[in-house]
């Protein structure tokens, strides 16, 4: 082992866990927070999300979510509450829209590093996990969107740290704090998207004990089950309160959409919607991870290794986080690659748990196999090679764009990060180095949102589109909206404020000067009916037309 590297893995452990814990909030919030309203919102469950809050908080439907006047009861309403609420006080703006993911990722993270600390780990295990959470490509990602699953992500997690802190504890006052966080986390999964925000943690929970008291412990605690089944119980009171207002306002045919068509139907497949084949998952699970899928294979040997050799109750908790869960998702008739967002915390934590066992010295390797050397080497020069190579290829982009650099400070900085690293483990400061990588990387992914994805947001947002139209609203023009989709019902209340009315062919014609928004696809009736195009956009790989009557 080089000088160099040793002097590192000393350093790392003379930090207190309180200094990474502040470091690791720091760099959190760095990464879900700054630029977070420089991107439009996008794609096709951004604008629909958005849509249904703005409806929320513009016409107070608070209790049955709305899109243009239709109830939408896919999902359990604490997002679009959420939401709403950010609206209210932030303005209906992309930043207000995303601003409680933002939240939910950043406190998601905190809590990975309380989890870490629980499980046994040392303050930079913690801060790892944090790092490469806060970096995985899906998680950093639904943090600064506009969407729902990583409010299930998040309270997963939560009930998983709170259920471990509450086996425990043994005073009374902290069995109480423990498990009301347990049944508020629960209960915030199941609200946030119904029976499978309690299947998932459940089910892992459920599997551990199992194998902890039959296996390992070969003895029965009884008190650890009662936690799981009084809390999951108890869970259920939010969602039962919401559900019975839900039924005396809209009746047994909302609940029933609620209870069975969007929870148990998505599940069996009765209720036909993302039916993909069963491995569907394996691909999604590791390419959803980057950068850190390449230490995954080496993270589940270990923590198999940990849990049959040594009889490690971490790895088997962690295994059972993420094997059950799996297992569940996959069974599930219904799938989408965000579905699997709350298992990455387990991945993560599996590696942080490895990681910090290479670097303390607990896990002993033949000395031709000790691999911390190569790994802090290969991992450091690749940081600073992606830092630089990343920094350029920003600042590139930006000028090449027209824009000018003193617009797009985090490139600049992550350019000069870069340098400093450089320079830093040049001279064998490796406290410097360490310092500038990690701010590196944070920057690496502010600009991503703040640079790259807003030169891309004409083909993705709406923005253009209802900017223009608002302007003809403003003029005094009526426009409707022809066979909307649910983006295109989403997009119109977020931007504009207001439920547009649908058009339909009634046989009369109509009165001249009127505006209809519809997809070039569908654009046929209307040109044989004479109307005249009057605007042309193209977005989400679409064509549509702003479309009068009259016009000569």
């Amino acid at each position: 082992m080089t000088a160099a590297v040793s002097k590192f893995r000393e350093l790392i452990f003379q930090i207190s866990p309180r200094r990474y814990f502040i470091l690791a909030a720091v760099f959190a919030f760095a990464a879900f927070f700054i630029g977070l309203g420089s991107r439009h919102i996008g794609g096709g469950d951004e604008p629909r999300v958005a849509g249904i809050a703005a409806e929320t908080m513009i016409y107070g439907h608070w209790l049955e979510p709305r899109l243009n006047d239709h109830s939408f009861l896919e999902k359990p309403p604490l997002y679009f509450w959420a939401d709403a609420l950010a609206m209210q006080v932030f303005g209906r703006n992309d930043f207000a829209a995303k601003l409680p993911s933002a939240f939910a990722a950043f406190w998601g993270v905190l809590s990975v590093f309380a989890l870490a600390r629980g499980l046994g780990m040392s303050g930079f295990g913690a801060f790892m996990a944090v790092i490469m959470l806060a970096t995985a490509a899906q998680y950093w990602n639904y943090g600064r969107k506009c969407m729902i699953d990583i409010f299930v992500a998040v309270f997963v997690a939560f009930a998983m740290w709170t259920f471990r802190e509450l086996c425990r504890s043994r005073k009374t006052g902290q069995i109480s704090l423990w498990f009301t966080g347990f049944v508020l986390a629960l209960g915030g999964a199941i609200f946030s998207k119904g029976l499978v925000g309690l299947a998932l943690p459940g089910s892992a929970l459920f599997f551990y004990l199992a194998l902890d008291d039959f296996y390992l412990n070969k003895k029965l605690n009884l008190r650890r089950w009662l936690y799981l089944f009084a809390g999951a119980v108890l869970s259920f009171i939010p969602v039962l309160l919401w559900l019975w207002a839900l039924y005396r306002q809209s009746g047994a045919d909302a609940v029933y959409t609620v209870v069975w068509t969007n929870n148990f139907g998505r599940f069996t497949g009765s209720h036909a919607e993302h039916v993909e084949p069963w491995y569907y998952y394996f691909p999604k699970l590791f390419e959803q991870l980057q950068p850190w899928t390449i230490l995954l294979p080496f993270a589940l040997w270990f923590n198999i290794r940990e849990f049959f050799r040594n009889r490690s109750r971490t790895a088997l908790f962690l295994l059972c986080w993420l094997i059950i869960s799996y297992l569940l998702l996959m069974v599930s008739a219904g799938k989408r690659q965000v579905y699997v967002l709350p298992l990455y915390a387990a991945e993560i934590l599996m590696i942080a748990y490895m990681l910090d066992y290479l670097y303390s010295g607990k896990l002993k390797l033949p000395e031709k196999y000790d691999c911390v050397d190569t790994l802090t080497k290969i991992i450091g020069i690749l940081l600073m090679l992606g830092l630089l190579g990343g920094a350029a290829a920003v600042v590139v982009i930006a000028v090449i764009s027209g824009a000018e650099l003193t617009a797009y400070p985090a490139p600049v900085l992550m350019l000069a990060a870069g340098i400093y690293a450089l320079i830093a483990m040049a001279r064998g400061n490796i406290a410097g180095t360490a310092c500038a990588l990690t701010a590196g990387l944070a920057l690496t992914y502010i600009s991503i949102d703040t640079v790259v994805r807003p030169l891309s947001n004409y083909r993705k947002s709406y923005h253009a589109l209802f900017e223009y139209c608002g302007e003809q609203l403003d003029a005094g023009k009526k426009l409707y909206l022809y066979r909307p989709i649910e983006r295109e019902s989403g997009a119109a209340l977020f931007y504009l404020g207001s439920k547009l009315p649908t058009f339909c062919f009634s046989g009369t014609k109509p009165v001249p000067g009127i505006l209809v928004l519809v997809n070039q696809s569908l654009a046929a009736p209307f040109t044989q009916a004479g109307f005249k195009a009057r605007k042309e956009f193209k977005t989400q790989g679409r064509k549509y037309w702003i479309l009068e009557y009259g016009r000569k």
